[in-house]
């Protein structure tokens, strides 16, 4: 089988990597992105190297296993990445999530061999490829700015690194042809990236990278330039190419409504380690860590002790009252705990009933479908509860009492203090 290649957009890592050594970017600034770069000068693109470019194209829609076995990267002293093991299935579509600073990044550019790891393995479908080149990782990826070329047609761009592999004009037609299609850019073929809006701009940049068939696709923050009605239109669109193709996809954001809505399972980082690597569902609903519980949706937290008895759990606030809860995780122990409740889990009690805590209704917000109310304990703890704008009762006007409670479902978290 012939070497697979990585190319970021169509283009081959080994360039990039030289164009980046020759800037001394990387030396310079580990997050520099070469795109903009390269697209502003394509004298430093591979075309100008093609003997150094495989003449096959790897077979399309054949996802890769990929693991990463106690990954660890220093940049200097700061440790960027501490010891993250991930196993991604073929086929998989996997967010990395947190918040700036986290690693995500830099485990991305690991994975696409940009950084060599200070410690650990990378291995794609059980072989390690840590002494492999860049070029050999079978990768793609694409970058936030698209880095599209923009004296070249939306045609043109795509078929870029196949001509610089120099495969043949006919798999070159073809394949183009697919890529167009599948991305339903076919009937802008002739246009000119200033032409076209952000969507159209990343469906290309998309387009180019998958002609080449990468193993595993990569996507750094793709929907970061976008705004929200077209984010939401290219997560779909992307979700949908990437299951068509059945292609392994490590997604970079910071966006947790995009990861929890992409991915097949999202891994959760502070501090360059993985707090939590599960199904979205499962990362919202039993979250591990009270920064998971903080950093995914909305998160109420009360403090209090949790009480164990036989078969069953309770909860209690500091500013007194009970909370009954159908089971006690991840913490199970008697002993002071704090009690994570989504805004959702909450019901409304009359102030005269006995169910739930006393509260006041300090602001009410109506969001779309939903209105958020802004409740408050007697001792000035925050909660916030969202209902159906049509449901649960009549809205209750600021100042009123109310007492509130668990809903029967509620999906709650405790943590041990």
């Amino acid at each position: 089988m012939a070497p697979l290649t990585p190319h970021f957009g169509g283009m081959n890592l080994v360039h990039w990597r030289q164009t980046i050594h020759c800037l001394g970017a990387m030396k310079r600034n580990p997050e520099a992105d070469p795109a903009a770069y390269l697209s502003a000068h394509p004298a430093a693109h591979p075309a100008a190297h093609p003997a150094a470019l495989p003449a096959t194209v790897p077979a399309a829609g054949a996802g890769a296993a990929l693991a990463l076995a106690r990954i660890s990267h220093r940049y200097g002293g700061a440790l960027a990445v501490d010891d993250v093991s991930l196993q991604v299935a073929p086929g998989e579509l996997v967010a990395l999530l947190g918040p700036s600073g986290c690693g995500k990044t830099t485990l991305l550019r690991i994975v696409a061999g940009l950084l060599r790891q200070t410690e650990g393995h990378v291995q794609v479908d059980g072989s390690a490829v840590d002494a492999l080149p860049p070029n050999e990782r079978g990768a793609g990826i694409v970058f936030q700015n698209y880095a599209l070329f923009p004296h070249m047609t939306v045609q043109q761009n795509v078929a870029y690194g196949l001509r610089a592999r120099g495969t043949p004009a006919a798999q070159i037609a073809a394949t183009v042809e697919r890529m167009l299609a599948l991305v339903k850019m076919d009937a802008l073929r002739a246009r000119y990236p200033r032409e076209l809006s952000g969507g159209q701009q990343q469906r290309v940049a998309l387009a180019r990278t998958l002609a080449v068939a990468p193993r595993v696709l990569l996507l750094d923050e793709p929907f970061a330039a976008l705004d929200k009605n077209l984010r939401l239109d290219m997560q779909i669109e992307v979700k949908r190419i990437q299951r068509e193709l059945a292609i392994t996809t490590i997604m970079v954001t910071h966006d947790q409504e995009e990861a929890l809505s992409m991915a097949d399972r999202v891994a959760v980082m502070d501090a360059g380690r993985v707090e939590q690597f599960a199904p979205p569902e499962s990362i919202y609903d039993h979250p591990d860590s009270l920064f998971v519980a903080q950093f995914i949706g909305s998160a109420n937290l009360i403090r209090g002790r949790l009480q164990m008895g036989a078969g069953q759990a309770a909860f209690l606030p500091a500013v007194g009252g009970e909370l009954h809860l159908a089971a006690a995780r991840p913490c199970s122990r008697t002993g002071n705990a704090v009690l994570s409740v989504r805004p959702e889990h909450w019901v409304l009690h009359p102030a005269d009933g006995s169910e739930g805590l006393p509260a006041t209704v300090r602001m009410v917000l109506p969001l779309g479908p939903t209105v958020v109310q802004e409740l408050e304990l007697a001792d000035g703890t925050p909660i916030k509860v969202t209902t159906a704008r049509t449901g649960r009762g009549a809205r209750l006007p600021p100042g009123s009492a109310v007492r509130v409670g668990l809903a029967e479902d509620a999906a709650v978290a405790v943590f041990a203090t």
